[in-house]
């Protein structure tokens, strides 16, 4: 049983755009990239995985189960990349902090922590608010609190290449190989060329009809 398995998804929202219908499926250790310009439903594709939206045909399975990202079998085991969202009064450190904690890391919340903001380089912005920073830094922010959870099997990743300069990139594509190597299933919606050269395989979305 695959770790992610779409067939026929369409999502249709009338006045001509629809997209799909695309299937592909996601296995362990792999880097399997949605590719595709913009509009031609990456993000949508991304959505219907995490089931935060229904597609109106097919079907998508994430460990055979209809996915839901509200429900805790889901959290537990699924990193998706989001808009980073933070109490104003915490820093950099707290927030990651928070997360850690939030996935059951207790006395390893600390070191996990002290760990991401040395892989994404942000140990000298760890005491700022995350509304204080770049950007680039906040994308990298964004990608730690994904990275933190030791437990994760599945990283859902839309654009993580947003805003990263030429070194964070090739560090992306660096990281995401290791977590490949150690099992973990990389599904990801990116125009990066360092992510496509590590990719196992790509998923080719038609553009969206004008």
């Amino acid at each position: 049983m695959g770790v992610v398995t779409a067939d026929g998804l369409v999502r249709d929202f009338g006045g001509g755009r629809r997209v799909g219908p695309v299937g592909f499926a996601v296995g362990e250790g792999e880097l399997v990239v949605l590719r595709g310009g913009n509009g031609s439903g990456k993000s949508t594709v991304l959505r219907l995985v995490c089931g935060e939206e229904a597609p109106d045909e097919g079907g998508v399975a994430v460990w055979g189960r209809t996915p839901r990202r509200a429900e805790l079998w889901f959290r537990a085991r699924v990193g998706v990349l989001d808009d980073v969202s933070a109490f104003p009064e915490l820093t950099v450190r707290e927030h990651l902090t928070l997360v850690a904690v939030g996935h059951g890391l207790r006395d390893r919340a600390a070191a996990r922590v002290d760990w991401a903001l040395d892989a994404c380089r942000l140990a000298d912005h760890a005491d700022v608010s995350p509304y204080k920073l770049s950007r680039g830094l906040r994308q990298l922010l964004g990608l730690a609190a994904v990275l933190i959870p030791e437990q994760t099997r599945l990283l859902l990743l839309d654009e993580p290449e947003r805003h990263l300069d030429a070194r964070a990139r090739a560090w992306l594509a660096e990281t995401l190989t290791e977590r490949r190597n150690s099992g973990t299933a990389v599904l990801a919606a990116t125009h990066s060329p360092e992510l496509l050269a590590a990719a196992s395989r790509t998923v080719d979305l038609d553009p969206a009809e004008p």
